[in-house]
């Protein structure tokens, strides 16, 4: 039986020296060059951004050879990881759409590439960087957006953050690119962000008040976990005290646990089957439970 010539040529990349790498990015394959460019990324490799910068321009200009953008994508991330500086070839990246064709039409795969392309731009020292990332925050697909958040955040700048301030504003139809774009005000403007997204936290759309809150322990901040702590006693919808839940569960400091630990012991069965599940079960969670007058069947049901 001959053998497949794309799996004979990924399975020898395992074992490949650096120049053997750089040679696999001419390959005619798409998967063999994303493998190559995985590899070079994870191996931070020098000496390989212009191969890597050759085969993305090759690639783009023939998508049809990259099924699912996935090559393309590869590449761009160990650009990034090596901190490859053009500007030019970022931009190019972040305004490529791919369409093919699935059940019922067709979806573009290249979000996740021009998410990529986006961080690569914001690590760049183009000092008009801000302009080409404020259009992506009007893509149509929600992981580009996202991207686009976390690259103006990685900016980082006074413009960076009124930027976000305004996108948070006008919200997104996706609470994850919401998050995001709160997670990343907060990394930039720190204590000062705090009482805009606890207005946004409290919200009166569901989704919207999820995503703040949420932001608010990503940022593990103790200011933000005392927020959260707060309004935890002050709500009573059940769903919006399970999400300050899984907020400080995600904030996994001292202040956050212990808190989780003392609704373990003394909350409803709900809140506190819920607080265990976010933290975990483990000996402390346990011994938490035993507390409470129904340890014996609540522990039954962890």
């Amino acid at each position: 039986m001959k053998n497949d010539p794309i799996e004979t040529a990924l399975a020898q990349l395992d074992q490949a020296a650096p120049e053997a790498l750089r040679k696999a990015l001419g390959s005619k394959y798409s998967l063999v060059i994303g493998k190559a460019a995985r590899l070079i990324g994870d191996s931070l490799l020098p000496d390989c951004t212009e191969p890597l910068a050759s085969a993305f321009a090759r690639l783009i200009s023939k998508p049809e050879s990259d099924k699912g953008c996935l090559a393309l994508t590869a590449i761009a991330r160990s650009l990034v990881r090596l901190d490859h500086d053009e500007a030019a070839l970022f931009r190019r990246g972040m305004k490529h759409v791919q369409m093919e064709g699935t059940y019922g039409g067709s979806v573009d795969v290249a979000a996740e590439f021009r998410a990529t392309c986006a961080m690569g731009l914001a690590n760049s020292r183009d000092h008009r960087k801000l302009q080409a990332l404020v259009e992506l925050l009007a893509d149509r697909e929600w992981p580009a957006r996202a991207g686009a958040v976390k690259a103006i955040a990685t900016v980082g700048s006074d413009a960076a953050a009124l930027l976000l301030r305004y996108k948070a504003l006008l919200g997104d139809p996706e609470p994850d690119v919401l998050s995001e774009c709160l997670a990343g005000l907060i990394a930039v403007d720190g204590a000062e962000a705090l009482p805009f997204v606890g207005r946004i936290a409290e919200s009166r759309d569901r989704d919207t008040r999820e995503a703040a809150i949420l932001a608010l322990g990503a940022s593990r901040r103790p200011d933000a976990v005392e927020w959260l702590k707060t309004r935890f006693e002050q709500v009573a919808d059940p769903d919006t005290k399970k999400c300050i839940v899984l907020a400080l569960a995600s904030a996994r400091t001292e202040g956050a646990m212990d808190y989780l630990l003392e609704i373990v012991r003394s909350s409803s069965t709900q809140l506190a089957a819920a607080a265990a599940a976010a933290m975990g079960i483990s000996d402390e969670v346990r011994k938490a439970a035993q507390a409470r007058p129904d340890a014996a069947t609540f522990l039954r049901g962890q």
